[in-house]
This record gives structure tokens, C-alpha cells and sequence, in this order.
């Protein structure tokens, strides 16, 4: 599916307000087929609200993206926990039947997580990132990076085959890998090397 440059635009953007206007233009302007339109709506919704404080602004896949990589740190100590959250991913991620998504869904999905992942990579080159021994030895650029490309392994691929999902979390998977080599394509064989 072809989203076009107007669409692509808003997949791009990492301020969940500035996506917000950038997509009612689109649909003010009629520019977004009604059940794309609508799918949109359905993820910004459920990727940016906050289930308990309504319309404050969270986002619940940029979490994901902070919360896999330790769960898949501790999937050995608390199994039965493990393969139950990697289920309620699924779910969160439109992935529980991934078998049944349509072209349109599927496309759409992508974007979003690639979103997310960009805007999860975004984060990755401040000040206090990777830094270790509570804050005082911050890290350098190439230690940032290898710790950005370990962390989005183990959100994606790390957790896909440890909890023996890696079909229903390929689209994922793709996704974060995809945006990580766009962020640096250096990091292709590094994150390569983590499957072994």
C-alpha cells in the first residue's frame, strides 16, 4: 500500500500534538481514505491515551520500547510472567491475529512502530544516556549506539524467540530493525551478531 508523501509525513513526525494536526489537515483537506482514516484514529488513540487519566498524553508503545528489553533480561527468572506479558504485546500491538491483517493494517502498523522506534532512537543521544555507575561515567557515541541497537534487539528479536513468536511479531521486528539502520546503518551487523 502506497501511503503517499502527505501520509508518510505524519509517520515521520515525532510530536504526538504535531501528528494530531498534521492528520486532521489530511482528513480536512480529504486527502485520507475513510478506513485508513479510521485505523489512525484507532492506534493514535490507543498509543497516546492514557487509559486511567484520559485525555493526558502518554506514549504506550515508546514504553513498550523501554519495557521489553528488561523483561527479556529477566524472562528465564519469571517465565509464566514472561510469555503472559509477551501475550498482552500482542494484543496491544494489533499482533494477536497478525495472520488475518490486511494490507492496509499491516502497512499502517509498520509506520507506527517504526514511529515509535524513531522516536524511542531520538532519546538515545542525550547527555545521560548508557551512562553507567549511577550516572557518573557517561558514555560516548559508539557506546550509545551499541546500547540503542542491544535494546531494540532485545524488544524485537530477543523477546520474539525467546517467547517462540516470531511470526506474530515479524511486522515488529521489521520495523524496529528497519527504523534502527535508518537512525545508523553502521549498527546492520552489530544487530546481526545478536541473533547468535
Amino acid at each position: 500500500m502506497d501511503v503517499g508523501k502527505d501520509l508518510m509525513a505524519y509517520f515521520r513526525e515525532l510530536s504526538p500534538t504535531d501528528r494530531r494536526h498534521k492528520f486532521e489537515a489530511l482528513v480536512a483537506d480529504g486527502a485520507i481514505e475513510d478506513d485508513v482514516k479510521e485505523f489512525c484514529e484507532l492506534l493514535y488513540n490507543e498509543r497516546y491515551q492514557d487509559a486511567k487519566k484520559g485525555e493526558q498524553k502518554v506514549d504506550n508503545w515508546l514504553f513498550k520500547l523501554v519495557y521489553l528489553p528488561g523483561l527479556y533480561k529477566k524472562r528465564r527468572i519469571f517465565r509464566r510472567g514472561f510469555k503472559r506479558e509477551i501475550e498482552a504485546t500482542l494484543s496491544e500491538l494489533h499482533l494477536a491475529d497478525a495472520d488475518s491483517l490486511g494490507e492496509m493494517e499491516s502497512t499502517i502498523l509498520y509506520l507506527e512502530y517504526r514511529n515509535a522506534a524513531k522516536r524511542y532512537l531520538s532519546t538515545c543521544d542525550s547527555v545521560d544516556y548508557a551512562s553507567t555507575m549511577f550516572g557518573l561515567k557517561k558514555a560516548g557515541p559508539e557506546e550509545k549506539k551499541y546500547q540503542a541497537c542491544e535494546e531494540l534487539w532485545r524488544a524485537s528479536r530477543g523477546c520474539a524467540t525467546a517467547a517462540g513468536e516470531e511470526e506474530r511479531l515479524r511486522l515488529w521486528c521489521n520495523a524496529l530493525h528497519d527504523e534502527l539502520i535508518q537512525y545508523d546503518a553502521s549498527l546492520e551487523k552489530i544487530y546481526e551478531e545478536m541473533d547468535s
